[in-house]
């Protein structure tokens, strides 16, 4: 046990431990370098005028560019890991992990003007990375998100004194800054300034100036710094404790919520607790510190340390002379592993307690760093299980889970040196993410397998980024490339091919690009970046082979735009149901452009149904007749002669129908040959209808019957009467009957019985409801049915109902 409590530190009543995360690290850095870690364990960022480059916390090298702009006043991290840099001028710059440019942006025109002297970056409650800065005129800006670029103004200060001693308050969402004016600390917002009712001075009535501030995890508790060196310890209402400091201050953080870490130009190093109990270190001169929310990381020529407070259950299990279950559990555990009789003993001293015995192991193996120790607790955790019924089974699986995921990422080869509440803090997806921007695909995938994470989040999403970065950094052949990818890859519809392909095409490989998106299924992704790509027949064919009319349409449109219009059409020719949706769409909507296409496949019947169709929607008969006559000339090169002859006689009828309206005043366009006819059969232009009938060679029985229902229709019983005496019938006389019946006009109905023969009398006798002449007529045929159905209809005729069962009487007895 003493070798986890070796380097154990007491204050007050609690523990601190200093960890060594990685040794031989960081010893060739330039004196003149600036050094920025990042939280949760992040990368190094190291500057200088020069170059940039960025590290693992295991002293790694990652990547490293030539800075090619002016000095920076601070540089940091943002939430996604991507540098960060703010210069002389209120430019902020944002770079990838590998040092290409991703954007930049202004923190204003005053800012760009005056310039600033100071800067912070820090990470909001939100998630995201904010910025403020300070100009030469001592006004304070903020940004709260690198994504939304808003600039605020922060509340101006009256007599600003020392404008070094501030930083933002992250867990607020009012975007306020904790500020040291001379030996006062303000709260600024961007309309208000607080003037926080503490002393700082340590209660010796003598003021001076703040020139360091520094806010704890929570953000609850203050530490200060002053010119005379006292370090004031607080809250933002009132004093916890105060120490004073031999020398000049060069770091100040806090370690967790009850401890303020100083680092000294002496080459010495306090943690000062809360309750004022301070413990001197020696040897201890970080060039670059991080606060951690469970610790603080210390940066130093060839190590990298970690001071955090020791947990609750570590402490008790390893402390001298526990007798806490947890501890006596691992004894337990020892001994058995060593056969020793005394693991019965032990068991038994707490046996009433062996849940919290192995809950404390369990807890325990999480805070400590060597896999070792680790190995034991959880060895310790399981044996005190076997006496236990199911307890804490789930909570030592989640354990080794964990334990298993901090052990990896910890490896010197990866250099991230999470502790358990920092991965809780980050979250295994977040980890995740970080794992693939630093281009740890195997990692990462091994982690989603472990997790069993959805592969839509998991594998495949890991996939996807690693083929966009083989992709984009491959130097083999595009066709090997492609294979490789695929390959890797497979027929996966949770990995999307377009945007592997879209980051090809981002860096020249165009090729390569459309032999990816091959192998993409979804036709909504393929087809667009087709288009972009230049590939306008293959994203046609495949928008067809998908069966989605609007993306046919959107690559036929966006092809026309793109192309001139003889490359437009031979793109078209090739695809028949593109082709054929094009004439649809250009004969709604753009009728120039169908006549254009149509001409140029020769489709003359197309082009002739066209034209008719045109003809038809104009207004002017002039128009209209030219458009017939170019009809008739694509009709006649498409030798259909049965559609010429149509559209030959409809241009003779137009002729007609504009003489007509000419000589009478009347309408007549528009009308059909018959409905023509007839009206001049109905106006007694017979010899007009002649000639129509004539010219147009209708037929006898067809003029005949237009001639019938004209001269019902308009009442010309003369007319009517002389075409029934003129010669035989060849339509019968029924329907002379029918439209005198239709013209209301019975009496006229009745001259033309005689012409009928007996079945068809007996039938307009009933329509014309004669039913006693009809009911003779039907006993006179032995019409059984006839009479029933003159019965039904007389229901209210006594007389006549007497008559019909009288001849139906006659007729059976006549049976």
């Amino acid at each position: 046990m003493n070798d986890v409590t070796s380097n154990w530190i007491q204050l007050e009543g609690d523990f601190y431990d200093k960890v060594e995360l990685y040794s031989g690290v960081f010893s060739n850095l330039d004196d003149s370098s600036r050094l920025v870690s990042g939280g949760n364990a992040g990368l190094v960022l190291v500057a200088d005028k020069l170059r940039v480059t960025v590290l693992t916390a295991s002293g790694e090298q990652l990547s490293t560019w030539k800075w090619n702009n002016p000095p920076q006043i601070c540089m940091g991290w943002s939430t996604d890991e991507e540098p960060v840099f703010v210069l002389e001028d209120g430019t902020v710059l944002i770079y990838t992990l590998f040092g290409t440019f991703k954007t930049s942006f202004s923190m204003g025109q005053e800012a760009k003007d005056m310039k600033i002297i100071a800067a912070r970056i820090f990470s909001s409650s939100s998630g995201t990375t904010g910025v403020a800065v300070l100009t030469s005129t001592y006004r304070f800006y903020m940004v709260s998100s690198l994504q939304d670029h808003r600039v605020r103004k922060l509340y101006d200060v009256v007599e600003m004194k020392h404008f070094t001693a501030w930083c933002p308050l992250t867990h607020d969402r009012q975007n306020r800054l904790l500020l040291g004016r001379g030996s006062e600390l303000l709260l600024l917002s961007h309309n208000d300034m607080t003037v926080l009712d503490i002393q700082i001075g340590g209660g010796l009535g003598v003021e001076s100036n703040i020139t360091k501030v520094c806010l704890s995890p929570s953000q609850s508790n203050v530490a200060v710094v002053t010119e005379s060196g006292l370090l004031w310890i607080g809250s933002f209402t009132r004093k916890l404790s105060h120490y004073q400091l031999d020398s000049e201050v060069m770091h100040l953080a806090w370690c967790g919520e009850d401890v303020v870490f100083v680092s000294l130009t002496s080459g010495l190093a306090n943690l000062v607790h809360i309750s004022g109990v301070v413990e001197v270190m020696y040897g201890v001169s970080p060039i670059g510190i991080t606060q951690e929310c469970d610790g603080i990381r210390l940066i130093s020529p060839g190590f990298h340390d970690l001071i955090h407070k020791v947990s609750e259950p570590v402490e008790e299990i390893y402390k001298i002379g526990s007798m806490s279950p947890g501890s006596i559990l691992l004894m337990a555990s020892q001994a058995y592993n060593e056969k020793s009789h005394k693991a019965d003993d032990y068991i038994r001293m707490i046996e009433a307690r062996l849940d919290q015995a192995v809950s404390q192991c369990i807890l325990a193996a999480g805070a400590l760093f060597q896999p070792s120790h680790q190995k034991q607790l959880m060895r310790a955790a399981k044996f005190g299980n076997s006496f236990l019924q199911g307890f804490a089974s789930d909570a030592f699986y989640q354990q080794c889970q964990t334990l298993k995921i901090l052990n990896a990422v910890r490896h010197y080869k990866i250099g991230m040196p999470l502790t358990s509440d920092q991965l809780a803090a980050l979250s295994k997806p977040v980890l995740i993410d970080r794992l693939i921007s630093r281009r740890l695909f195997p990692l990462a995938i091994a982690i989603c397998d472990y997790l069993k994470i959805p592969p839509v989040d998991g594998k495949s999403r890991v996939l996807g980024h690693w083929a966009c970065y083989k992709v984009e950094t491959s130097t083999a052949d595009e066709d090997e490339t492609a294979r490789q990818v695929s390959s890797r890859l497979g027929l996966n519809a949770e990995i999307s091919y377009s945007d592997v392909a879209s980051k090809a095409a981002q860096v020249g490989k165009k090729r390569l690009a459309v032999k990816l998106l091959e192998h993409e299924v979804r036709a909504d992704k393929q087809v667009p970046l087709l288009l972009k790509l230049g590939q306008g027949a293959k994203a046609l064919g495949k928008a067809i082979d998908s069966g989605d009319t609007d993306l046919i349409y959107h690559v036929i449109l966006n092809l026309q735009e793109e192309h001139s219009t003889a490359d437009f059409h031979m793109i078209m020719r090739g695809v028949k149901l593109g082709a054929s949706l094009y004439t649809k769409y250009c004969s709604q909507h753009n009728t120039a452009g169908l006549q254009s296409w149509l001409q140029q496949e020769d489709d003359w019947q197309a082009l002739a149904a066209h034209s008719l169709k045109e003809s038809y929607s104009s207004g002017r008969i002039e128009t209209r007749l030219s458009h017939l006559v170019t009809t008739q000339e694509y009709y006649r090169k498409s030798k259909n002669d049965f559609n010429l002859s149509v559209v030959d006689e409809t241009t003779k009828l137009l002729n007609h129908q504009t003489k007509l309206e000419e000589k009478f005043g009347r309408v007549y366009l528009n009308l059909s040959l018959h409905d023509t006819v007839t009206q001049l059969l109905e106006e007694g232009e017979y010899k007009l209808a002649d000639k129509l009938r004539s010219e147009f060679k209708i037929s006898d029985r067809k003029y005949l019957w237009l001639k019938v229902r004209a001269f019902g229709k308009s009442k010309q019983w003369s007319e009517l009467a002389n075409l029934a005496k003129s010669k035989k019938s060849l339509i019968g006389f029924g329907p002379f009957v029918d439209v005198c019946i239709e013209a209301g006009c019975k009496d006229e109905a009745n001259r033309y019985l005689v012409l009928l023969n007996n079945e068809d009398k007996l039938r307009y006798l009933m329509k014309l409801e004669i039913y006693s002449e009809a009911a003779e007529l039907a006993y006179n045929l032995k019409d059984v049915e006839a009479l029933t159905s003159i019965e039904v209809r007389s229901v209210n005729n006594f007389s006549m109902l007497e008559k019909v069962a009288g001849l139906k009487q006659k007729l059976q007895s006549s049976r």
